[in-house]
């Protein structure tokens, strides 16, 4: 497992029909010529916990309405885009940058993705519910790669904070065929 509590961009990690999508966004983007990376990609819940308390009990900003385990981003089914310009991240959103911003969910839409009407950079799975999650109803397509990540998440879980993790799903999720 990764450093739990460190921003991870690494999309390999992503459910991958979920990572596809992403890839496909941030191609055509790069194809037009627009500076968007993926900023956070698979995030676990102890980085969770962390940006929940960020702005409640730890000083900031609040940055997240997720606990750990109600973010998409904790079973690999969310990442966060933001603009890359000259080596730096920008959540700039001001003037001709927002219609940078509206075509990058515009684009994730195309590919089956949804955003948050709160969160500008985040594009998730479109479809799930949160609480089908929780029970471990995954989306079909997973290969062992992505679930044995979440499975990791799940067992290293100290269990921080008043959401639980999902239980174990006895079987893997369907493999593609």
């Amino acid at each position: 497992m990764s450093l739990p509590h460190a921003r991870n961009a690494d999309v390999a990690l992503l459910h991958p029909v979920f990572r596809a999508a992403v890839i496909d966004v941030h191609n055509r983007l790069t194809a037009e010529g627009i500076p968007f990376k993926v900023f956070e990609a698979f995030r676990y819940p102890e980085r969770q916990a962390d940006l929940y308390a960020q702005g409640r009990t730890k000083p900031g900003a609040i940055v997240t309405k997720a606990r750990p385990w109600t973010s998409y981003h904790q079973y690999g089914l969310a990442v966060d885009f933001v603009l890359y310009e000259n080596g730096k991240w920008s959540w700039e959103t001001a003037g001709a940058k927002r219609k940078w911003w509206q075509r990058m969910q515009d684009l994730g839409r195309e590919m089956g993705l949804e955003a948050l009407s709160f969160e500008l950079p985040h594009l998730q799975l479109a479809g799930l519910k949160i609480e089908s999650l929780l029970a471990g109803e995954y989306p079909a397509g997973g290969d062992d790669s992505w679930a044995e990540n979440v499975d990791a998440a799940i067992r290293g879980w100290q269990g921080r904070g008043k959401v639980p993790p999902p239980p174990p799903v006895p079987e893997r999720p369907a493999m593609p065929a």
